[in-house]
This record gives C-alpha cells, sequence and structure tokens, in this order.
C-alpha cells in the first residue's frame, strides 16, 4: 500500500495557514453572503419547447415525460431547462428524501433507458437524456456532490481547486490515518466505523449550516467530509 502519495496533498492544503491564503478564503466566504443576502433562491422563468415531431408547444412547469399530443419521447434540451432537483420533484435543500429519489429516477428511466429503444431512429437522442439524468441521480445521491451542487445552482458558488483548508489539527490528523492505514497491523475494521461515523457527522452539520445559511461552516465541513471520503474510500480497497 503507497501511503506516501496522500501526504504532498494533504500537506498543500497547509499553504491556507498564510497570510494570503486567509485572505482569500474570507473574501469568498464575504462574496458568497453577499449573494446570499442580496439575491433570492434559484428560481425559473417560464419555459416552453416545440416538440421535435409534431412541433406542438410543450409547456415547461412541471417536468415533461414525453410529448402531450403525440407522445414523442423528448431530447436533452427540455429536460436542461430543470435543475437536477426539479427534474426528480425536490425541494432545492441539500436534505433530500433519497427514497424518493430513487424511485423518479427509476420512473422516468423506464421510459428513457436505451435497452427500450435499440430500434428507435432517435435512439442517439435518447441516451443523450438517459446520461443527462443519470448525472443528475448520481449528483443528487452523492453527499458531497450535492453540496457543491446546491452551492452553484443557489448562490452561484463554486470550490475553487485551489481554496484549501484552514484546519491544521485535522490535516495532521488525515495524515496519522494515512499511516495508519498502511499498517500491516491496523484494525481496519474500527478504523472503518470510525470515519463512517465521522462521515454521518459531518453530514448533520452540513444539514444544519445550510439551514442556517451558515457558509464559512458549510464550505468547512465540506472541505473535511471530502477527505473523510478519501479515508473511507482507501479503507475499503485495503
Amino acid at each position: 500500500m503507497n501511503k506516501v502519495k496522500y501526504v504532498p496533498l494533504l500537506w498543500r492544503h497547509k499553504a491556507v495557514l498564510n497570510t494570503t491564503g486567509r485572505r482569500r478564503y474570507h473574501h469568498n466566504i464575504n462574496n458568497l453572503e453577499k449573494i446570499f443576502y442580496s439575491s433570492g433562491k434559484y428560481t425559473n422563468t417560464a419555459r416552453r419547447i416545440t416538440c421535435h415531431k409534431c412541433h406542438c408547444d410543450i409547456s415547461l412547469d412541471v417536468v415533461p415525460l414525453s410529448c402531450e399530443t403525440c407522445s414523442a419521447l423528448l431530447h436533452v434540451d427540455a429536460f436542461k431547462q430543470f435543475n437536477f432537483f426539479e427534474l426528480f420533484g425536490l425541494q432545492a435543500t441539500y436534505d433530500i428524501d433519497k427514497g424518493h429519489l430513487k424511485q423518479k429516477f427509476n420512473n422516468i428511466q423506464k421510459l428513457y433507458h436505451p435497452d427500450k429503444h435499440a430500434q428507435n431512429e432517435q435512439l442517439e437522442q435518447i441516451n443523450e437524456v438517459s446520461s443527462y439524468l443519470n448525472s443528475a441521480y448520481k449528483t443528487l445521491q452523492n453527499d458531497v456532490d450535492r453540496a457543491l451542487y446546491l452551492l452553484s445552482i443557489q448562490y452561484n458558488y463554486k470550490i475553487p481547486e485551489e481554496e484549501n483548508l484552514e484546519d491544521s489539527e485535522f490535516l495532521a490528523e488525515i495524515v496519522q490515518v494515512n499511516e495508519r492505514i498502511g499498517d500491516p497491523e491496523a484494525n481496519i475494521t474500527l478504523m472503518t466505523k470510525e470515519y463512517k461515523d465521522k462521515y454521518e457527522e459531518h453530514i448533520e452539520k452540513i444539514k444544519l449550516y445550510f439551514d442556517k445559511g451558515d457558509f464559512e461552516h458549510i464550505l468547512m465541513a465540506l472541505k473535511k467530509l471530502k477527505f473523510i471520503n478519501r479515508i473511507l474510500d482507501r479503507l475499503q480497497n485495503v
């Protein structure tokens, strides 16, 4: 097990402790708070498309599964008029009902799964819809990706790749646990339980911080969650 490759990434994140890093971090937090308090949540204006088959207008007040006039399956452009939460009939919040998400996804995929349309001349377009729906579903199902997506659609905010974690104690813990994973005598079962518990704790924190609009703590908890996720991935592959 290669335990060295994780260390450079972790120590690179400590660069935020210098003055420039702190200034950049707090500048981003301030911008995010201004966006939240000065504008509304993600909203959509009235949308309509034209059916590619019968050329009738289709209202996009709700997510359509097919043309109401001729029953033709729709192209991916119709689904791209909606954010991922709207696609599956969910409120744009971090705390979602994953059971409802899965049910809605399965219902739509029953119509648009490529295997059901092998002889359909619109197969390429159906494949595009299926791929887009899969991407949307996986984004919302993943606790980290859902938070990142929610930040992007509600607050027009994306965590920069170079933005670092301002918690030297946590980073030191991550370095140590990576070293422990490489120890032949490590209790992998116990470590896995420990970090699954930490994962759930951070999920609950992120839910709370989204409800409060506490952006500084959303970002901090989310960055930690990403590290915890990597630890769990390593533990599962030992």
